[in-house]
């Protein structure tokens, strides 16, 4: 948070995953379930057999007959609530009639004994990876990382109208999904695997990711839980050593442990996010955290005056305050396989504002998103390494783009279902009734410019060969890590006044 205007990108995301009990009166009788428990450790368990009725409600059917329920999502709080609920629904467990063993001949020598039933898997113990495999662990991961973001926008850009607003940063959902996977068990390991692009059994990947480090970017993660739910101690110990947090537990005082959270919220968004929550879902079990803020200077401040330009919206044409630079070092090209231009602004902490304009006024944005893919969209940051900054003319509007989005759509898009009905933590915590019920983000990112800095810009002539980018009608843009090659955030802009 700058004490004086400076010229800036700055924007913050808040990633908030929350896990409740099963069922109402589901834990009321917690003995009673222990002993279940107990008793189907000793008995040998039959497969287990989900069917989903529709995308609120999962019928689970196994020994204890348990049903999962999805409950009602609750609003968020306000503008500032990015939140992800879980919760958990269980019956009472019915006590299964014993089965009286029986006497069986024993097999001859060449029969093979049929093995006993096996727990679900869980992930072992992380173990410290050396700094050179650390450092190939970043090259795959800011390349997955490129892919998650390509499809996290198709699946974002599914969900809404294309004449909207959006934006969303890859890398804080990617940070919260990874630290899921630091617990997680089985398919909802392998799934999450999936999700992210990473490949199987990614081991240095939770050190990559707290080596993508970036003066201009934080990023922080939390876990509050219940009193009654009991974290593994391997987790808490990999969660201090990787994440820099420890699981924090929440007292019985409601409101004590509303300040606690949002006192850590606003923390750790540059106080740009307060009263985060007003009260906490009931029956909160599990809630993980995590925040981004990125805040960073152009290298070459823009020009104080707001002078309102046309900005062309499909046959829409409306006058929005613009931000000029005579002479801003830009590095840019007409790409014809996206028939869009390419521009690249340079930022202060080895980041960069990537600017894709359809190439004429007539042409709609969604072919561009069409056509976009990893592939081409990885080649398109290849080939902007390869040009030079120049001076160039260059006008583009004020943004400011804010919002919240459910995620669950988005995770159905991406074809990922473990979270809605089968939920393994396993290497978290020994309860297996979890289910995510809500998964929200917020966003707010805000470009602008200075007026003090860019004093002296504003006294330089335009020479006849300046190059000129005018952003004059809707565009993608990607915040982009020029060290370790990935989008921080991305989105598009329809509307500069929204």
């Amino acid at each position: 948070m700058w004490r004086r205007p400076t010229p800036r990108a700055p924007s913050l995301l808040l990633l908030l995953l929350l896990l409740s009990p099963a069922a109402e009166g589901a834990f009321s009788s917690s003995d009673a379930q222990q002993q279940q428990v107990r008793d189907d450790d000793i008995t040998e368990k039959a497969p287990t057999q989900a069917s989903v009725h529709s995308p609120t409600q999962a019928s689970v059917h196994s020994p204890t007959q348990a049903s999962v329920h999805s409950p009602t999502r609750p609003a968020a709080s306000n503008a500032s609530d990015l939140a992800t609920v879980v919760t958990a629904t269980s019956d009472s467990p019915t006590q299964a009639p014993t089965l009286a063993s029986t006497k069986t001949p024993t097999p001859a020598p060449t029969e093979t004994p049929t093995p006993a039933p096996t727990e679900p898997l869980c992930p072992p113990p992380v173990t410290p990876c050396s700094e050179a495999k650390t450092q190939v662990a970043e090259a795959i991961l800011g390349d997955a990382l490129t892919d998650f973001a390509l499809k996290l926008y198709r699946a974002f850009a599914a969900t809404k109208s294309s004449e909207s607003n959006m934006a969303f940063s890859p890398f804080s959902i990617a940070s919260l999904l990874t630290q899921v996977l630091l617990g997680a068990g089985d398919s909802t390991r392998s799934n999450l695997e999936g999700v992210l692009s990473y490949p199987k059994d990614f081991t240095c990947v939770h050190q990559a990711l707290q080596a993508l480090v970036n003066k201009g970017v934080t990023s922080a993660s939390q876990i509050f839980h219940s009193p009654d739910l009991l974290i593994k101690d391997s987790f808490v110990n990999a969660s201090q050593r990787l994440y820099g947090s420890s699981p924090q537990v929440l007292g019985n005082d409601s409101a004590a442990d509303v300040g606690l959270i949002n006192s850590w919220v606003a923390k750790n968004t540059g106080y740009k996010v307060r009263g985060l929550l007003h009260s906490l879902p009931p029956d909160i079990r599990l809630m993980l955290f995590n925040a981004v803020h990125l805040s960073a200077k152009w290298k070459q401040p823009f020009e104080p005056k707001k002078k309102k330009e046309t900005f062309y919206m499909g046959n829409t044409v409306i006058h929005v305050p613009m931000m000029h630079s005579k002479k801003h070092p830009m590095a840019h090209f007409l790409d014809p396989s996206l028939r869009a231009k390419v521009g690249q602004l340079q930022l202060s902490h080895n980041l960069s504002f990537v600017i894709l304009v359809p190439q004429s006024l007539g042409q709609p944005l969604e072919e561009l998103e069409r056509t976009l893919n990893p592939t081409l969209f990885k080649a398109v940051m290849k080939k902007l390494e390869m040009f030079k900054y120049q001076p160039t003319y260059l006008i583009m509007p004020r943004v400011k783009v804010t919002g919240t989005q459910n995620l669950l759509p988005i995770m159905e898009k991406l074809e990922f279902f473990d979270f809605t009905y089968d939920l393994n933590l396993c290497g978290l915590t020994e309860d297996q009734d979890l289910q995510v019920s809500e998964m929200q983000h917020h966003i707010v990112l805000e470009l602008t410019e200075t007026g003090v800095e860019a004093a002296a810009v504003s006294a330089l002539s335009v020479a006849r060969n300046l190059l000129v980018f005018e952003v004059q009608q809707p565009f993608l843009f990607v915040l982009w890590d020029q060290v370790h090659k990935f989008p921080v955030f991305m989105g598009r802009v329809h509307d500069p006044r929204a």
